[in-house]
């Protein structure tokens, strides 16, 4: 596996941990870290036995965005070199949202800018309830230009138009009412609530995650008469599938399904903890 500087993998099983590791930068991006992520989310695409991945951070701050030292340090910047950033950068986030298995977001402190932009990017985001977040790019005469279409589809044109617009800092709530933050939780809860989530992964037939996870993406830009043949075409597969057949017999059976034995039963089958989680409806 390729050696990183900036960030800590750890497998735990069937689940990764990437961790982004630049405290002393407020694990802002740089141009190494840029490449590093992309690589560890495309060499992790290459692993089918892998369940999920789990986006984390070290120290208090989830990530500052774009490291501004070592933007400064290439300033004036030519316009190569800027394009190329940017679509470095771009690269990074898709191999991030394409990622073929779910990916989670542990978010336990501020969020800034391309920060915001990794929360687009995962397909379950759990944050600390006294996370805050910023989109300030304007405050330093930049623009949030490439995160700006994750977050579109992700959150929504009311929340760009209001939050890149004023550059002000808002609170895990909002970006939970935007839809940027799924979970939000305390502190303590944190880590309790990212292993339910992650029991929950555990609990799924892996093949078919992995193919609705898939679908979903395909069927993103598809007008709708298009998505609805891709999908009856999906479902049909998919019943004919190995795992459709073992679920089915296993429902019917009244056992849990081979890859779900020797686990605990997902959190839906048991009773409210004594924590509460903010979630959005599905």
């Amino acid at each position: 596996m390729h050696r990183y500087t900036t960030l800590t993998m750890e497998s735990r099983g069937d689940i990764l941990g990437i961790t982004l590791d630049r405290t002393e930068r407020r694990n802002a991006f740089d141009s190494r870290m840029i490449n590093e992520l992309t690589q560890a989310f495309d060499e992790s695409a290459q692993e089918p036995s892998l369940r999920g991945i789990l986006l984390s951070s070290a120290g208090p701050v989830f990530c500052a965005g774009a490291d501004l030292q070592w933007m400064h340090s290439t300033s004036p910047v030519s316009d190569t070199q800027a394009t190329d950033d940017a679509y470095r950068l771009t690269r990074m986030y898709r191999a991030i949202d394409e990622s073929p298995c779910p990916v989670i977001a542990r978010v336990q402190g501020p969020a800034f800018g391309g920060g915001l932009g990794l929360m687009a990017v995962c397909d379950i985001v759990v944050a600390a309830e006294d996370a805050m977040f910023s989109l300030s790019e304007a405050r330093l005469g930049l623009i949030p230009a490439v995160i700006a279409p994750f977050l579109l589809r992700k959150a929504g044109e009311s929340f760009l138009r209001r939050y890149a617009l004023t550059g002000e800092t808002f609170t895990t709530s909002v970006a939970h009412r935007f839809g940027l933050v799924h979970d939000v939780v305390s502190q303590r809860d944190l880590d309790n609530r990212i292993t339910e989530v992650i029991d929950a992964v555990r609990q799924l037939a892996p093949r078919a995650t992995r193919a609705t996870k898939g679908l979903i993406l395909r069927i993103r830009p598809l007008p709708d008469q298009e998505r609805g043949v891709t999908c009856a075409e999906a479902n049909a597969h998919a019943r004919g599938a190995s795992e459709a057949i073992e679920g089915l017999r296993a429902f019917a059976e009244k056992r849990p399904p081979e890859w779900a034995q020797g686990q605990e039963p997902p959190p839906a089958w048991e009773k409210t903890k004594e924590h509460h989680v903010a979630s959005r409806p599905t």
